[in-house]
């Protein structure tokens, strides 16, 4: 008999036993009676006293059974809590002090046996967590309960995350709480990471006036930012939520041109559109919206939808547009050249005239090729000029330097900018028109050369004459000294005349050179 004898198996064995020993013994006393009456009465003495004997040996061996069934079971839980893989301790729910710990809660703490004896359940928490654990111990029930996941610390001061569940009973005399544990610290440092993960997704999300939102292949609302939500509402008077159905559009046209657009992306093809609306008090209103499918194990699972409102860049680029068939018109009618020069990209683009006036097919889309043409000697001034205009803020500039052509000549030019600057106060493109006044300075040139002439050889002509004048004898004009004097005044006066005509004739020939070009 090697399993636990119940109750109820042990009564009747003993009322078997008891039968049958009543059976047996009245026969055998009858049978006694009928052939010797005088062993009668020794018979039943004996009968009761075998009875009392045999019954007490049948009793304490059925009881040595129970016993070592029960121990056996008991050392079998026993062993099943010692060797289960998961760990568990024993504690006592009064003094919170280990009764017993299994092998995996040892391994998985780092503690011995005795030490874990000598120690109690607050001694592997946290501080912060020690009166959360006193509350919830306080108010425990008998029976199973799952208290979900508390920090715990190892012996190495290692912080890991475990799932709680009790079950309040006896043990040894004692009221404690049998404890399994599950260590959850992987999934709880990727739970929160997809938790942060999730939030800065949303707070990208709701980080931009743009709309955001997907649909799934059921063309259902899967997820979508404040921005998409509150402009549905506000100009359809719905409040979407996750789960539910597209919304109709305003027209059926409108409807299908939309379920089109799902159904492109739902069929892997990733496609832009523009949709314009005439909204009410707003005007005319310009989308761009891109579908982007989802896959998933290469299969498409939905469509993800951002919008953007491009209207203001569409007037931007109307505009534009207007300004530069403005600006070739200006091209054909001026003969500077004309350069623009995007910071942001940083590329310079040049009119026809480059070639026109300095020889140049073609230029580099930067304005090193500029810096490499202008003058050494005047580029340091002409670029720290720049600098300067821009650092202050000036929308002009305007600056004298050389310039060198396609055959290896410098020509003087005037270059006149125009500095734009975006909203945050950065520069982000300039204008310049750049004039050819070579031959205007050798005009000026020429016109000083002649100043120079004139006033210096007219000058001395014009001394002398006035030296001769003063020496005249104003008061008798027919006083014989004077006749000389005349005639200097006469020579002076040839002299005088020569010059002019020598200056008059050199202004001729610098007015002829410039009708001429």
């Amino acid at each position: 008999m090697s399993h636990l004898l119940s109750p109820l198996r042990t009564v009747l064995i003993y009322f078997a036993a008891g039968v049958l020993w009543i059976l047996l013994t009245d026969s055998l006393l009858q049978w006694l009676a009928e052939h010797s009456p005088a062993l009668l009465l020794g018979g039943q003495y004996a009968k009761g006293f075998l009875f009392v004997l045999l019954s007490s040996l049948l009793l304490f061996w059925l009881l040595s059974k129970s016993r070592g069934s029960v121990r056996r079971l008991e050392m079998a839980y026993i062993r099943v809590f010692r060797e289960s893989p998961q760990p568990m301790w024993i504690y006592d729910r009064k003094t919170l002090e280990f009764v017993d710990v299994n092998d995996a809660a040892i391994h998985l703490y780092g503690y011995t046996l005795e030490e874990f004896l000598n120690m109690t359940i607050l001694q592997v928490r946290p501080k912060e967590e020690v009166q959360k654990v006193l509350d919830a111990t306080r108010f425990a029930t008998t029976g199973f309960q799952n208290f979900g996941t508390w920090k715990h610390l190892k012996k190495d001061g290692t912080l890991i995350f475990v799932d709680i569940r009790t079950f309040g009973t006896h043990y040894k005399g004692r009221e404690v709480e049998i404890v399994s544990i599950s260590d959850v610290t992987d999934k709880h440092i990727a739970f929160e990471a997809l938790s942060r993960q999730e939030l800065l997704l949303n707070s990208i999300m709701n980080s931009t006036d743009d709309l955001i939102w997907a649909v799934d292949d059921r063309k259902t609302y899967t997820a979508f930012n404040n921005a998409f939500r509150d402009i549905i509402r506000q100009y359809t008077g719905h409040e979407v939520h996750v789960g539910d159905p597209l919304l109709p559009g305003a027209n059926e046209d409108e409807a299908r041109r939309w379920q089109q657009y799902y159904d492109r992306g739902l069929q892997g093809e990733a496609h832009t559109v523009e949709e314009t609306r005439e909204l009410k008090g707003i005007g005319v209103s310009i989308a761009e919206i891109h579908f982007r499918p989802m896959r998933k194990q290469q299969r498409v699972v939905g469509v993800s939808c951002f919008a953007r409102d491009i209207t203001e860049r569409k007037q931007q680029e109307l505009s534009l547009q207007k300004a530069l068939e403005r600006y070739d018109m200006v091209s054909f009618a001026t003969s500077n050249v004309i350069w623009d020069y995007d910071l942001v990209t940083n590329t310079m683009h040049w009119n026809n005239n480059l070639a026109t006036k300095f020889g140049h097919r073609k230029a580099d889309e930067t304005e090193d090729w500029w810096e490499r043409h202008v003058h050494p000697e005047d580029a340091p001034k002409i670029i720290s000029g720049l600098k300067l205009a821009i650092a202050e803020k000036r929308n002009t500039y305007a600056a004298e330097y050389r310039f060198l052509c396609a055959d290896g000549q410098y020509r003087h030019v005037f270059d006149r900018v125009y500095i734009s600057y975006g909203e945050e106060g950065h520069p982000i493109r300039m204008i310049g028109a750049m004039e050819d006044i070579e031959d205007k300075k050798l005009y000026v040139e020429e016109l000083q050369k002649v100043a120079h002439m004139s006033s210096h050889s007219l000058r001395r002509p014009v001394a002398s004459m006035l030296g001769v004048v003063g020496l005249i004898n104003k008061d008798n004009l027919t006083d014989p000294a004077n006749l000389p004097l005349l005639a200097g005044i006469e020579k002076i006066a040839k002299e005088m005349d020569e010059i002019i005509h020598t200056v008059a004739d050199k202004c001729n020939r610098i007015f002829q050179g410039v009708e001429d070009k």
